[in-house]
């Protein structure tokens, strides 16, 4: 009883305190004392309500057009709606109650709620985007006053892709960001970015921060993020210092609104095909080829007309077959799906964003596939007016299945597996390629290599208002990592047509190597910010400490009992195995500092300063500082300038210095002790006719004189918008010079180790990037808009320090392809006789003419120059979307010129190495042939394949890399079911490509072959 007294006494203040509220709602208030309510929610709200009366009321553009989805919120709770497709909203509110109305690229409306129940809202466009701010590194800034080069992409560019991975998704995307996809596998597709080129020999990797702290692209989830900012210039990467001289991806991952809580669902399933192959001969025709090939090198042909004769009519499959190895290895269809749920809401004090997503992608070739079930959480509480507590936290557990042979050497054998070869015999076993390999065979029944990666990521922040325009905030994070890679090859047992006698068995073996790694990241940053008058300024200063450890192990036993059926190592035999064990730990401590300044939002100036240390060099060379300045002047704010129809136009220029700490040797392979002199152990000696346990230093050298790279880079550029944002253009030159490049130079073989890594490289880039946008809304029912972008990128070797090599000597641009100009094909002995003589050896007719640039006479190593290089020099993309009343439409096309590439050696020469022949070969060089395309046919003879020009060739390529329609069903269809927004859509992903080069993808001839793929899918998204 006395609960209840206490209760009801509660009820009746607050029955006085309302005095028009009815017993109903004091009823509920008890029920609400009662039953706790969610901590977003008010008794306040729950009361009011329960008084309200229905409005409507419609919301309108400039011109009259319906606002479609925009937010109608009453003030200071959750209560809430959206409008409907004709404009239109319903809301049952309190008389004297404040609407709020948004939508994006317009202005915020709050009106009062008075005796009226109808309203005719107009919402102005936001044409001057004052208040759009950017994400820059520890803070934001309005995008009118930055001036520094970043570049900026939103989710909506990023929804319905098929990627499992973020990188790929931004090719063509912005200017001076090159995306190369070099192989289509499945958990392996994701693409090598690099930000305004190639800037060091070195690894040239951007920095990734996701949500404030660092991490990879393939630790967030597509649909997770809000938006993405690429900083390009030194004055916006120089806060991040030692790691931020390739550029730094800022990712903002989505947080939670104040409102009702919004369900949301994506999902799509589809399938894939391989988007460009070669065309190999079938077994006849490779037959015919290489009888010529045999006679051209004096010898009998193998095949005569009976063989030919039943290679054409498929009578013997078995021993004279018709085989396509590589379409039976890419025969599988590629099935994938997405699905991803999302949770947002909060009220006044907290607000959350609760995110799941799986994702399931089956590759072309057998037990090949890729799955990742992820979960994000971000939670924002506002404790007090000044203490906010915020919690980001991501979990994600993916596996890759490949064949345990390896994709690459998959393909190769496949591009080398010829026709006349049976994959599987009629009785249903399995031959071997010239008794080597049968890349069939090892897809299906090989077994299989699987990385199983599990991963954690969590960090907690606060933010402490400390006076007017003063913040405090911190942020302590951590990364987890675990990673399990086995690998079972089974037992197989192969056989030649005709016999049941085995010609090779396979042994069967696991290997186990699992990869730990635990990353503290502890952060902590002064903000300040104010306005006086015409004056604004900011300033920050802060304090961050990193430690990462990392622990390998391995270990491999074969000859496993019960032939494949067992897959744990402790079954296999003790005799031959081995294992392997190491860790790493290096760390990183910083303090960073910035100042910003604008007058009049005319005049701009900022300055950052990093001082960095890091355990990866020596205690002397530890430490160093990051500066940056950069100057910004919006004319377009001038009291002189007079052009209404220009909405902004700014002028900026930026100088910094930058650094990078990635250390790595010539192969590659990370190097994090370069000043240290390491140990490796396993290196046994004889001493006294006994084996004694020995060591021996690792490869290579210690250097105890090293420090990091650094790049001075300058910049100038301009931003401007016209006709209340509709038309945009950004324009940036700039050089970028990195100095102390850590080399390997040559040194005696005698040494028994490799040379150290020195500092002693210097690379200069210098380029240009463009961006142009045009956006419109053409009546109610049509609007659309139009990006395009370019960039140029040239790159040049300044100083190697006399450690030139061919191809990669100074002037010369970084990763050349080097050899032989070739002037054609030689057509008589007459030619050959009045050439320089050719050191690869003696031409005959149909071999091809080298040039010789020495003019010595002679046509050796001394005749080569550079003939290209595989980084594309020009980059760009268009961006496409339009949209009539419920239908819409997006295009993007990507492309890349000024760069060169040669197919890999299987493709590019005709029975290479005893393989297969492609049909461009057809057009061969004959007596009766001599315009051919290609030189004579040869099962041995080398000289035609040294590289040289004839076989380079134009890279360049143009994709539509996604095609997408979509349809959104009508709200007043929907609505009844509780769903705000239903759309179907049709996606395809590289539809067509416009290139010269022949036989693969050029942009995937860095990879391991295994195609890019061509993705049809369809899907939905559903917001309830």
């Amino acid at each position: 009883m006395k609960f209840y007294e206490k209760q009801r006494g509660n009820c009746e203040r607050s029955h006085a305190m309302l005095k028009k509220a009815s017993f109903y709602a004091c009823l509920s208030l008890f029920a609400g004392m009662a039953l706790p309510m969610p901590l977003w929610a008010s008794q306040t709200t729950a009361i009011v309500q329960q008084s309200a009366k229905q409005i409507t009321g419609t919301v309108v553009d400039g011109t009259g057009t319906p606002v479609i989805g925009a937010n109608v919120l009453q003030v200071g709770t959750t209560n809430g709606t959206i409008t409907d497709t004709d404009g239109k909203f319903t809301l049952n509110v309190p008389a004297g109650a404040k609407l709020k109305i948004s939508y994006i690229g317009y202005n915020d409306l709050v009106i009062t709620i008075g005796g009226n129940n109808n309203y005719n809202i107009t919402l102005k466009e936001d044409t001057e985007a004052l208040d759009e701010v950017v994400v820059v590194g520890y803070g934001t800034q309005k995008k009118v006053n930055l001036t520094g080069s970043v570049a900026t992409i939103s989710a909506e560019k990023l929804a319905n892709r098929t990627s499992a991975n973020v990188t790929n998704m931004l090719a063509g995307q912005m200017p001076g960001v090159t995306v190369i996809q070099n192989t289509g596998q499945p958990g392996a597709d994701a693409g090598v970015l690099r930000v305004r080129g190639l800037g060091t020999m070195g690894d040239a990797s951007a920095m990734v921060v996701i949500d404030g702290v660092e991490s990879t692209m393939s630790s967030v989830d597509p649909n997770d993020i809000e938006n993405i900012s690429i900083l390009k210039d030194a004055a916006a990467s120089a806060i991040y210092g030692v790691r931020a001289a390739n550029g730094v991806i800022l990712i903002t991952t989505k947080k939670g609104s104040k409102g009702r809580a919004i369900v949301s669902y994506d999902g799509y399933v589809g399938w894939q095909s391989a988007s460009r192959m070669p065309k190999y001969l079938d077994s006849y025709n490779y037959a015919v080829l290489m009888n010529e090939a045999y006679t051209n090198d004096g010898l009998k042909a193998p095949y005569d007309d009976t063989a030919l004769g039943k290679f054409k009519d498929g009578s013997d499959p078995d021993y004279y077959p018709n085989s396509d190895w590589l379409g039976t290895l890419l025969s599988e269809n590629g099935l994938f799906n997405n699905h991803h749920l999302s949770i947002k809401g909060g009220g006044d004090k907290v607000t959350y964003s609760l995110a799941f997503n799986y994702h399931d992608k089956d590759g072309l070739i057998e037990n090949t596939n890729y799955n990742k079930f992820s979960v994000r959480a971000n939670i924002d509480a506002q404790i007090n007016k000044r203490l906010k507590l915020t919690t980001n936290m991501a979990v994600y557990r993916s596996n890759m299945t490949a064949p345990a042979a390896g994709i690459s050497n998959l393909m190769h054998y496949a591009f080398r597996e010829t026709p006349v070869t049976p994959i599987q015999l009629s009785n249903g076993n399995y031959t071997l390629f010239k008794n080597e390999h049968n890349s069939v065979a090892y897809a299906r029944e090989g077994g299989t290599y699987k990385e199983t990666r599990s991963n954690f990521q969590g960090n907690a922040g606060m933010e402490l208002n400390i006076v007017d325009g003063l913040k405090l905030r911190g942020i302590a994070a951590t990364i987890f990592n675990l990673t399990d890679n086995p690998t079972h090859t089974n037992t197989m047992t192969f056989y030649q047509a005709g016999s049941d006698t085995p010609v090779k068995q396979t042994t069967n073996s696991i290997k186990e190597y699992d990869i730990k790694s635990l990353e503290l990241n502890l952060q902590a940053y002064l903000d300040y910010n104010k306005t006086f008058g015409k004056h604004t300024i900011g300033a920050m200063v802060g304090y961050s400490q990193i430690y990462k450890q990392t622990r390998y192990l391995q270990a491999y036993r074969k000859n496993l009992p019960n032939s494949n059926s067992l897959g744990q190592i402790n079954a296999g035999e003790v005799t031959g195995q081995s294992t392997y064990g190491t860790e790493i730990e290096y760390a990183l401590r910083s303090v960073f500092g910035r100042v910003n300044y604008a007058y009049d939002d005319r005049y701009l100036f900022e300055a950052n300063l990093r001082y960095d240390g890091t355990s990866r060099f020596p205690k002397d060379n530890r430490f160093g500082a990051f500066p940056s300045f950069s100057i910004g002047w919006r004319i377009s704010e001038e009291d002189f300038f007079k052009a209404k129809w220009v909405d902004n136009l700014k002028l900026r220029a930026s100088w910094g210095l930058l650094g990078n700490q990635e250390t790595v040797n010539s192969d590659g392979s990370s190097n994090y002790y370069p000043y240290q002199n390491t140990y490796v152990f396993g290196y046994d000696y004889n001493f006294g006719n006994q084996l004694t346990p020995g060591i021996s230093i690792s490869s290579p050298m210690a250097n105890q004189a090293i420090t990091w790279e650094k790049t001075d880079q300058w910049n100038v550029g301009a931003d401007a918008a016209f006709f209340g944002n509709r038309l945009t253009f950004s324009a940036d030159w700039f050089r970028k010079e990195t100095r102390d490049i850590l080399l390997q130079l040559p040194v005696p073989n005698t040494l028994g180790v490799s040379a150290p890594l020195q500092n002693a490289g210097v690379v200069r880039n210098t380029g240009i990037e463009l961006q142009l946008g045009h956006n419109n809304r053409i009546n109610k029912d049509w609007n659309y808009s139009v990006t395009a972008n370019f960039s140029y990128v040239t790159t040049k070797i300044i100083d190697l320090k006399g450690g030139d090599t061919p191809g990669q000597s100074v002037g010369d641009p970084l990763w050349t392809y080097y050899g032989y100009v070739c002037d054609g094909i030689f057509q008589n002995e007459e030619e050959i006789k009045n050439h320089p003589t050719q050191t690869m050896g003696t031409p005959v007719p149909g071999d091809l003419k080298y040039r010789d640039l020495n003019g010595d006479k002679v046509i050796d190593s001394r005749d080569r120059q550079v003939l290209g290089f595989y980084f594309p020099k020009i980059n760009f993309g268009l961006n496409l979307s339009l949209q009539y009343k419920d239908f819409d439409l997006g295009a993007l096309l990507q492309g890349a010129a000024d760069v060169k590439s040669a197919p890999v050696a299987e493709i590019r020469y005709a029975f290479y190495n005893g393989g297969k022949v492609t049909e461009q070969h057809l057009d061969r060089w004959t007596p009766d042939n001599p315009n051919a395309s290609y030189p004579r046919l040869s099962m041995s003879d080398s000289k035609n394949r040294v590289t040289s020009s004839f076989w380079m060739q134009d890279a360049s390529y143009a994709k539509l890399r996604n095609l997408q329609v979509g349809y959104s069903l009508p709200k007043q269809l929907i609505s009844k079911y509780g769903i705000s927004r239903l759309r179907v859509y049709c996606s395809i992903d590289n539809l067509f490509m416009i290139s010269g080069f022949d036989g693969v993808d050029p942009e995937a001839i860095s990879g391991n072959y295994y195609p890019l793929t061509r993705n049809y899918s369809f899907g939905v998204n559903v917001t309830f």
